[in-house]
């Protein structure tokens, strides 16, 4: 995974989908991300392999039956892993196990996006901050958190997007929100 970064090896649709316009590409995950992002990427890959370790996905049932209705473009690949990515330079194809089967199949693949969940670091920040469901600081639209003089900004913060363009947004709001709240300390 790591060597192919770059080469293959995604883990943003939005981001890289149009270096695989009109090729085959690979999705690994069953959540709203991974069902969001193959739909996104099925308006510009030759096909999706939505590839999922278990045989029910996790995500929203609209993105699931929108899904199973593309099934010209959008493969869905149940109760699966991926075992390994070939290629040298660039991702060519990946091996992937039926977890029932113990069957290995090549897929063909260009691209390969990656989305089996996110991890927010924040087990330094102090627990009475809010969180949501998932462990991300909760803000208001100021990056300000549920304790007066602590913001949180870029992905460690709950929200839809999360790319370097928002991060950098978050963070020059937090800081200039910090700003404030420290200048109005002084008055």
């Amino acid at each position: 995974e790591k060597r192919l970064q770059g080469r293959g090896v995604s883990y943003c649709a939005l981001c890289d989908g149009n270096f695989f316009r009109n090729a085959p590409v690979a999705v690994v995950g069953g959540g709203n991300a991974a069902l969001e992002e193959s739909l996104y990427l099925a308006k510009l890959a030759s096909k999706v392999y939505l590839i999922h370790r278990r045989d029910e996905f996790r995500g929203a049932k609209i993105y699931q039956d929108k899904l199973e209705a593309m099934s010209d473009k959008v493969e869905l690949v149940r109760s699966s892993v991926v075992t390994a990515l070939h290629g040298e330079n660039a991702l060519t194809s990946l091996s992937v196990r039926d977890l029932k089967t113990d069957e290995i199949r090549q897929i063909p693949v260009e691209g390969l996006f990656i989305y089996v969940g996110f991890e927010p670091a924040t087990a330094y920040l102090p627990a009475a901050l809010e969180r949501d469901a998932q462990g991300f600081i909760v803000t208001d639209t100021e990056m300000r958190t549920s304790i007066p003089g602590i913001f949180a900004a870029g992905d460690v913060r709950s929200k839809l997007c999360r790319q370097v363009i928002t991060a950098a947004g978050d963070g020059a709001t937090a800081a200039q929100a910090a700003f404030v709240f420290l200048e109005q300390l002084h008055v």
